[in-house]
């Protein structure tokens, strides 16, 4: 097994972590300060080539409930996952499953959020799916050996060359 610096770096934060996210509330300003980022290689970006294909993605924690079920929102650790679904996919089929924002502002206007109709109107072609994910997410070890990958895979055979990221 190839040795994962930051994976022992997390582990070793994880145990007092938990202890003060068990409070009720959770304990969030003991645990964020020491959160271990993640190193990021900021050579990894390069510009699009030819026809610009943007793939949307958000960390609102939006999905399909025609086919998907919500992420586990209430997680002590969060919900280390992603879901695809159809860009055109109605709005009354897309829900939110995220406990760390005020969803009511998404549901009254889905283009804060998933900005699908705003690309169209400034001519920019986007991909065939929107990515998803919880933005309240604690396992970054996972979502960053597990998720990202999966992410990138659909981002690849979507023919995606840019990505709009909308955090939340």
């Amino acid at each position: 097994m190839i040795r994962n610096e930051y994976r022992e770096r997390w582990a070793r934060w994880l145990p007092s972590a938990l202890e003060a996210l068990a409070h009720e509330p959770p304990d969030f300003p003991a645990v964020m300060p020491t959160f271990p980022p993640p190193g990021i290689d900021r050579r990894a970006f390069t510009l699009p080539r030819g026809e610009l294909r943007m793939a949307l993605l958000t960390s609102s924690g939006a999905y399909d409930t025609r086919s998907q079920a919500p992420f586990a929102a209430g997680a002590i650790i969060g919900d280390a996952s992603h879901r695809t679904f159809d860009i055109d996919a109605p709005a009354d089929d897309l829900q939110f499953a995220h406990e760390h924002f005020d969803r009511t502002h998404a549901r009254s206007d889905l283009e804060c959020v998933l900005p699908r109709n705003t690309l169209r109107d400034i001519g920019i072609k986007a991909t065939n799916n929107i990515v998803s994910w919880s933005g309240y997410l604690l396992d970054w070890p996972s979502f960053i050996e597990v998720t990202l990958p999966q992410m990138l895979a659909c981002l690849q055979s979507d023919n995606a060359n840019a990505a709009l990221i909308v955090p939340i």
